[in-house]
């Protein structure tokens, strides 16, 4: 098989190893379009000039319109490869990571706090996991195997969060997997044969079973089962129920420790058909062996590390639909429709609206190695890209001949993400990439104390836990009657009491849980320490009362001493303070710039700006509900793909009567700034326009702008308003 890939890599390398550069690749495919446009009778939309160019290729490749600054450096310049160069430069840029990973966030369902925020620990570290692969432009095959293969721990292995965004639904997780990397919708299957597709329930299962034995809900310490079983053999001895009674909830606060942070393989983990199985190929129960549906067979034994196999023959370039998804869903995302569509719907009998160029761009992508940054310089540009936009409605089921691009509203990111421009004279300013200061702090601090507890046998958690349960027993009376008073100050509606027995159940409850820490976290620490360092633990730290703000908050993490490779390095201060100095200089020569005589006003506001108008892709994914991303059509990425970009009402109300117009003409954004700099009124009018749309205004759009000003509408904030709610600055030309 790895003789067979070497030769169609080979075979395929002619398609862009003959070739210069992109746009050598790039006139391929246009030769490719015009002989459709030959054989349909049709013409090529003629070239887009540049200012609909530049606005365009920003928000397609940034996520956002360009400053005027930006639009004027284009505009100005004489270079004739101007196109090719811009579009190198934005794909080298911050903004196209951006822009990137809402792609990916929307086909991935990435959320900062997954399965209602249980998985939050694994959901960050996956999002700045997804970020940093885009950042490092990870070819794609390689990508999604590293999703298909992740296990362990998520402070060692981020990567494993691909699995938990279905937490304990693994079923559902293969028919997702399916649907995104193949474009093929097998759901159906799982309960039956598919009604309009050729799959059978035998085939879902038999998928299902490369990726089932991935265990994903682990809740307690690796050695919680043999301890479980020696609780049971205890409750057996006299007054051994007595005994053992706490220990289900010392085993369940044992694992908050690791509780939905880690994906493990069980080689036990059988999969086996549904109780209601009704087709004669297998019996209700039937243990299922992994099995392809399609392409190249891959069968293996269920106990075999079936992941590998089922990954190796997921990215393969032999596999029939692997390529030619993610190739077809980067074309529609340039061109604002797939040559196959739906993208997610494929069946044996698809046809591609020109089959010839869809195999080429299969090949391409495979000749490149899967590198999608470099397929999509290739296809920004083409002829046909960089061509006037179709306008016209396309009627369902029709074939397009890609003439040109469609004319398109922006996504709900785009739309933010280009208001946050009007603000930022420089949008896309230095920053720290990664998880935040808490986030590593609290991932260090469960590792620790995870690695540690694997470190303790069955036999030493049970008498840790016998021991711990001395305490619970010590509070137990205590803990019933203020659960009592509790209950009645609730029904009493007593509020300032129901918030301090509340307090005081807790400061219980942590008194309780310190036999824990004394008996087994704090043995399991030390024995950390002396494997990572070869020598004995120092004293244990002694456990500090929580004050009462602290009681307030969720939790309590206590102390432990200090294991090296544990603690949290300078690094991220240091970060933060190199993109907070960097920063500072750009806005020191955004100031110089525009003239700014008061530089510590300007600094302030400009501070400011960051903290209330951050990119989208740097806010919390999806945002939420009410935010100006959502009001725009921001997908709640519980479900694939599930943007909406359809004119709504709250849309338009936000545009029109938010405080977003407030924000975009205060003093020192981008837009005041450029107005401030005009001298005059024509001047400031073209500063509109150029900021806004990238372009000044048309002969007409002046009289009627002067028609206006005559009849009251004297205020450039009116024509600015007036702007943002045009179908100009909405749609991407």
């Amino acid at each position: 098989m790895k003789a067979l890939t070497r030769t169609l890599f080979i075979t395929l390398s002619v398609v862009v190893s003959t070739v210069a550069n992109a746009n050598d690749a790039s006139t391929r495919v246009d030769a490719l379009l015009a002989q459709d446009w030959q054989k349909n009778g049709l013409q090529p939309n003629p070239p887009a000039s540049d200012e609909v160019f530049v606005r365009r290729i920003y928000l397609d490749i940034a996520g956002r319109i360009p400053t005027m600054q930006e639009t004027r450096e284009f505009l100005d310049s004489a270079d004739k490869e101007k196109r090719s160069k811009l579009i190198d430069r934005l794909l080298d840029s911050d903004g196209y990571n951006q822009r990137m990973f809402h792609f990916w966030a929307d086909l991935l369902r990435v959320q900062s706090r997954a399965n209602g925020g249980q998985g939050e620990m694994t959901s960050k570290p996956y999002l700045e996991h997804v970020k940093r692969r885009i950042r490092e432009n990870m070819p794609y095959d390689q990508f999604v195997r590293e999703l298909l293969t992740a296990q362990g721990k998520v402070w060692d292995n981020p990567a494993i969060g691909y699995y938990m965004r279905d937490l304990g639904m693994p079923l559902d997780n293969l028919a997702n997997t399916t649907r995104v990397f193949l474009g093929t919708r097998i759901e159906c299957a799982q309960c039956h044969n598919h009604p309009f597709d050729k799959w059978t329930q035998m085939q879902f299962y038999q998928m299902a079973a490369f990726t089932y034995p991935l265990e994903t809900n682990f809740t307690g310490i690796a050695a919680q089962d043999e301890a479980l079983a020696m609780r049971r053999a205890a409750e057996k001895k006299p007054d051994g129920k007595n005994a053992t009674r706490w220990m289900g909830t010392i085993f369940e606060n044992l694992g908050d420790f690791v509780r939905y942070s880690k994906v493990q393989a069980l080689p036990t983990r059988l999969l086996k058909l549904p109780h209601d199985y009704k087709y004669e190929d297998a019996k209700p129960f039937d243990v299922i062996a992994p099995a392809t549906m399609l392409g190249h067979s891959v069968k293996c034994e269920p106990t075999a590390q079936t992941t590998k196999a089922f990954a190796d023959w997921m990215t393969s370039p032999e596999n029939p639909r692997f390529t030619k998804v993610i190739a077809n869903r980067l074309w529609k995302q340039v061109f604002g429709l797939g040559l196959i569509e739906p993208v997610d719907e494929l069946m044996d009998n698809t046809v591609a609206m020109n089959p010839e160029l869809m195999k080429h761009l299969e090949q391409l992508v495979i000749s490149l190695r899967y590198d999608l940054k470099a397929y999509q310089r290739v296809l920004f540009n083409t002829r046909a890209y960089q061509g006037e936009v179709t306008s016209r409605e396309l009627t369902a089921g029709e074939t397009y001949h890609f003439t040109g691009p469609l004319l398109r509203r922006m996504s709900a990111e785009q739309i933010y993400d280009s208001f946050v421009t009007l603000i930022h004279p420089t949008p896309d300013l230095p920053r720290r990439h990664g998880i935040d200061a808490d986030m590593a702090a609290k991932l260090n601090y469960k590792g620790k104390l995870s690695d540690a507890l694997d470190l303790l046998s069955a036999q030493e958690i049970f008498d840790g836990s016998i021991k711990a349960s001395l305490a619970y027993d010590a509070q137990a009376d205590r803990s019933s009657v203020l659960k009592d008073q509790y209950t009645a100050a609730q029904k009493a509606k007593d509020k300032p009491l129901m918030e301090k027995l509340n307090l005081d159940i807790r400061r219980l409850s942590f008194d309780a849980r310190t036999g824990i820490h004394d008996h087994v976290v704090v043995p399991a620490v030390a024995r950390l320490y002396t494997k990572k360092t070869g020598k004995p633990a120092p004293p244990p730290i002694p456990v500090a009362k929580p004050t009462f703000e602290e009681l307030k908050k969720a939790g309590q993490q206590r102390a432990y001493i200090d294991v090296p490779g544990y603690e949290i390095g300078k690094s991220i201060a240091d970060e933060e303070k190199g993109a907070e100095e960097a920063r500072e200089t750009v806005f020191r020569d955004e100031a110089k710039r525009f003239g700014i005589t008061d530089i510590d006003a300007y600094l302030k506001a400009r501070r400011s700006h960051v903290r209330e108008w951050p990119r989208a892709a740097d806010l919390d994914s999806p945002a939420p509900r009410g935010h100006y991303l959502r009001e725009f059509g921001q997908s709640d990425r519980d479900l694939i793909d599930n943007a909406n970009s359809e004119a709504s009402m709250p849309q338009a109300l936000v545009l029109m009567n938010s405080e977003l117009f407030q924000a975009i003409t205060q003093r020192y954004t981008q837009l005041q700034l450029n107005l401030a700099a005009a001298k005059y009124p024509d001047d400031q009018m073209d500063a509109v326009y150029l900021t806004l749309l990238s372009r000044k205004p048309t002969s007409a759009e002046r009289a009627a702008w002067t028609k206006a000003r005559q009849s009251g509408l004297d205020q450039i904030e009116d024509l600015i308003h007036a702007l943002i709610n045009t179908q100009q600055f909405i749609f991407a030309q």
